[in-house]
This record gives structure tokens, C-alpha cells and sequence, in this order.
């Protein structure tokens, strides 16, 4: 070979690993064929080693990698439960082949009302449905070989042995929390003719490539060769650390208000009932109330109850009202105020807030978790982020209130807002907060003027104005995000890029 050919097979400098990855590769059986990257196993080079070295000689055009992704499904929790122990539309089926029939409240007193739910919802789909209330077999055959394939299915996945059957694949994709779905890329390498070359016409000599002090201090260096380092060589990029997309929204939006003068506010994941739903006027009878919407703590350890003079006046206030409102008229029990639960909403703290600091002007904010009992889905999750906000003064009004919001959405680039009138037990007149965003709208919270059976009790002599706006369903519209999971999915690519808006 001619000296210029050599030089153009080697325009770079290459280190020992990556010359042992491309005489591994030259003296690999079938040469002109990609060979995957796990297949490559070279004495003293680590899997990481290995597979940095490829990377480079892929950098400096010596090789070629194809990537192929390919998606993994294991069990959840859950869905080892359901084999374990049976699907719930199953045991529910064991059970009615027993009884012949169950009543709806029957099968939920049985088998708790998350799962007596999903079993009810999947037997429906196979036209086993309730009639006034009663379950029953109906004379339904061939139930037990769907069971079958389902369960099957489930073993399938638990040990590894792929997807036998797309079908049911997509049956438990639409079920919540049965599948987890992983990702993983495979790396194959094509030796290029420029790494041939190289492989072929290059010795394999051990140089230093590093000066440490065992180098210096046995003295090696001396009759040792370094390894030459080229400055225009391509440099493994660094990525520094970085906020978290949502840390960095709530971050922007914390500074908004900080900005327009508000002042920050903080409260409890863990709240009781009296506070979080009495304070605002919710009757204890209201669907709010609902376990099926709010979670309950299941315990009997107590926390002391902040303000328990209140209690007295969320009594008055429900059954009597206050001084021209009439309240709901029915008994209050103090019972259920006194019930702990995760708190559904950042206006408990609101509330708490203003009865502690009752000089007006005030203008408080927040940026915290709340826990809604929700089934998760593109635009819904159980655990979010509520952007809290309340003015209490003289001059708050509607107006004052639309103002507040359109300024607030401008600063983050949202211009295109529209109010729509709403319904909420705690504030009259109340309005949804929708954005128009690429011709498509979202409803981004709801807010309103809290109603005087909240304020008047507690002391609050001037109007207030208060909105709670989801910060997730915002960084759905900020990030360009089509589903509301994927914010806190663990893609590294995303994290490592996702668009900033100015």
C-alpha cells in the first residue's frame, strides 16, 4: 500500500482498545456482515470499555453501527397479583358460577371496590351484565377459555417468552398498571474498508495514554511510548446537570409571581376533612367527599388539628349559614371533619393562610402536590402539581381576577385565553381557565370569588379572588407533549433535550 493510501485510511489516531475492537472485527468469520456489539469480547476490555471504543470508531467513520429499538413488556405489580391470584373479572366469574348471582354491593363488600370495578367493566365486555343491581351467569359459555388465554398471556410475559399473541397485547395495554413497557436499543457493527485498512497495516502496541502516579512513580515513562492525541478528534459530549423539566416550570412560574409581588405559601400533603373541604363550604354529603374520588388515610394515629376553634364555626356555617345565606341545613358532624386524608386541592392551604393573616391587602401563592383519586390516562394523573394562587382585598373582583390570569399567561407566552363559566361549591361566580394553543383548546384549572360562606365566618371582611390551574396539563402545552405520563417517564434523550420556551 502507498504511504498516501495509509495516510487516508488513517486520518485520525486511534486508541489500543479501539485497534482491538478492529482486529477483533477483521478476524471475525463473516467480515461483511453486521456483528452485534454483545457477540464482541476482548481479554481486559469491560462491556463499558468495549462499548465506548465503539462508539468512537463510529465517530471517526471506522466502522458503521445500526441500531435497532425494540420494546419489552414485564408484569406490574398488579398484574403478578392477577396471575397469582386470578383475574378479577374471573374471580368474580368463580363466584357466580358458585352463588349463581351476587348483588353489585355484595361483589364490592368482597372484593374491595377497585377490583369488584375492573372485574364488572370486563365482564360487560363479555355481555355479562348487571340487571337491577344483580349479577348473574346469564347461561354465557366459553368464558373460561378467554380466562385461559389471558392467564397464559400473563405467564408469557412473566417468563420472558415474548408477546405470543398481539391481541392481548393491546387488551392489557388498555388496562391500568397490568404491563410495564420497556425500551432497550441493540447495537450491531459493519467493519468499514478505512478500519480494514487500519486493522491490517497498524501493530498493537500498549502506549500510555494516560500519566498517573503509578506511571511516575515505577518509572515506565521512560521507556514507554505516549499515545498521540489529535486536537480536532471528536469530543464525547457532556451533558451538566439540569433541572428537571417540571422543577424548571415551577421554577418560571414561582418567579412570575414573585415578580407581580405575591408572597409564598406552603401546606400539608396531609390534611384533615374540615379543612380541606368544610373551610370552603363543601357539604359533607357532596361526590367530592367520595372515596372514589379523594384518598383517606386508613389510620389511627392523629395529627393536631390547626385552628380548633374553627370546627365550631364550619358547624354554623353549615347548618345555619351566616348572616344572609341560609347554609345547607342539615347536621354537621364533626366526625367527619376530623377525617385525614391527602389533600385534593392547594386551596386548603389558601384558606388557612388568610385566616392567619387577616390584614388586607394580600396577594399568596403556591406550586405544590395535591392527590386526586384519578384513573391515569393521557391527561389525567393521581399524583400533580396545583398552581395556587388568591388576592384578598377591596378591590378583588372578577375583573381583577381575569386580569391576574392574563397576565400570569403572558408571561409564560400564552396569549389566546378564554374564560368559561363554571361550577364550584366554594366560589360564585366561578370560570374555567381555557388557552388556545396550534387551533386546539386545553382547560387548564378553574377559579372564581370565593363565596362569603367562606370568608365571612372565618373573618375575612374583603372579597377574594382564587384560582388553582394544574401544572402538568401547562407543561403538556410548554414541552409539546401529547400525553400527561410522559413528563415523568424516564427517557434520558428527552431530559437531556427538551425545548426550553423563552
Amino acid at each position: 500500500m502507498h504511504k498516501d493510501e495509509i495516510s487516508k485510511a488513517k486520518p485520525q489516531e486511534i486508541s489500543p482498545g479501539e485497534l482491538r475492537i478492529l482486529k477483533f472485527l477483521v478476524a471475525s468469520s463473516d467480515v461483511e456482515r453486521p456483528i452485534p456489539e454483545n457477540s464482541i469480547s476482548i481479554e481486559n476490555m469491560s462491556i463499558r470499555e468495549i462499548s465506548s471504543s465503539i462508539s468512537w470508531l463510529a465517530a471517526k467513520g471506522l466502522i458503521l453501527l445500526e441500531k435497532d429499538e425494540k420494546i419489552f413488556y414485564e408484569l406490574t405489580e398488579e398484574g403478578k397479583r392477577f396471575l397469582d391470584e386470578g383475574l378479577p373479572e374471573e374471580q368474580v366469574y368463580d363466584l357466580l358460577e358458585k352463588e349463581g348471582q351476587a348483588t353489585i354491593s355484595g361483589i364490592i363488600s368482597t372484593f374491595g371496590e377497585k377490583y369488584a370495578r375492573i372485574a364488572m367493566a370486563q365482564l360487560a365486555k363479555l355481555n355479562i351484565k348487571p340487571v337491577k343491581g344483580v349479577l348473574s351467569l346469564q347461561g354465557i359459555a366459553g368464558i373460561e377459555d378467554i380466562f385461559a388465554r389471558r392467564k397464559r398471556f400473563l405467564k408469557s410475559v412473566e417468563e420472558g417468552n415474548g408477546i405470543p399473541d398481539p391481541q392481548l397485547l393491546e387488551h392489557f395495554r388498555k388496562r391500568e398498571d397490568v404491563l410495564s413497557e420497556r425500551k432497550k436499543t441493540f447495537r450491531s457493527v459493519l467493519l468499514t474498508e478505512d478500519g480494514k485498512l487500519i486493522a491490517e497495516r497498524t501493530e498493537l502496541r500498549d502506549t500510555i495514554a494516560e500519566i498517573t502516579p503509578e506511571v511516575l512513580r515505577t518509572g515506565i515513562w521512560k521507556n514507554s511510548e505516549f499515545r498521540k492525541y489529535d486536537i480536532t478528534s471528536p469530543v464525547e459530549k457532556i451533558y451538566a446537570a439540569s433541572l428537571h423539566p417540571i422543577t424548571f416550570l415551577i421554577e418560571k412560574v414561582r418567579r412570575i409571581f414573585l415578580d407581580i409581588g405575591f408572597t409564598e405559601m406552603d401546606g400539608h400533603y396531609i390534611e384533615y376533612s374540615g379543612w380541606n373541604m368544610d373551610a370552603l363550604y363543601i357539604p359533607q354529603d357532596h361526590p367530592a367527599r367520595d372515596m372514589q374520588d379523594t384518598f383517606y388515610l386508613n389510620s389511627k394515629e392523629s395529627i393536631d388539628f390547626e385552628h380548633p376553634e374553627v370546627l365550631d364555626i364550619f358547624r354554623k356555617t353549615h347548618e345555619k349559614g351566616t348572616k344572609g345565606y341560609a347554609g345547607w341545613g342539615y347536621k354537621w358532624d364533626s366526625g367527619k371533619a376530623k377525617q385525614m386524608l391527602l389533600r385534593t386541592h392547594t386551596t386548603v392551604s389558601t384558606i388557612r393562610y388568610l385566616y392567619e393573616h387577616q390584614e388586607s391587602p394580600q396577594a399568596v401563592f403556591s406550586v405544590e402536590k395535591v392527590f386526586r383519586h384519578e384513573s391515569v390516562d393521557w391527561k389525567h394523573l393521581a399524583e400533580l402539581h396545583q398552581i395556587e394562587g388568591a388576592y384578598y382585598g377591596k378591590d378583588a373582583s372578577l375583573s381583577s381576577l381575569k386580569w391576574l390570569m392574563k397576565e400570569f399567561y403572558a408571561r409564560l407566552g400564552f396569549t389566546d385565553l378564554k374564560f368559561v363559566p363554571s361550577y364550584y361549591p366554594y366560589t360564585e361566580p366561578s370560570m374555567d381557565v381555557v388557552v388556545r394553543i396550534n387551533g386546539k383548546e386545553m382547560e387548564l384549572g378553574g377559579s372564581g370569588v370565593f363565596r362569603p360562606e367562606v370568608t365571612r365566618p372565618l373573618g375575612l371582611k374583603e372579597p377574594v379572588v382564587a384560582w388553582g390551574l394544574g401544572l402538568e396539563r401547562l407543561a403538556m402545552i410548554y414541552y409539546g407533549l401529547d400525553d400527561i405520563r410522559k413528563i415523568y417517564q424516564s427517557d434520558i434523550d428527552w431530559l437531556r433535550n427538551f425545548v426550553i420556551k423563552s
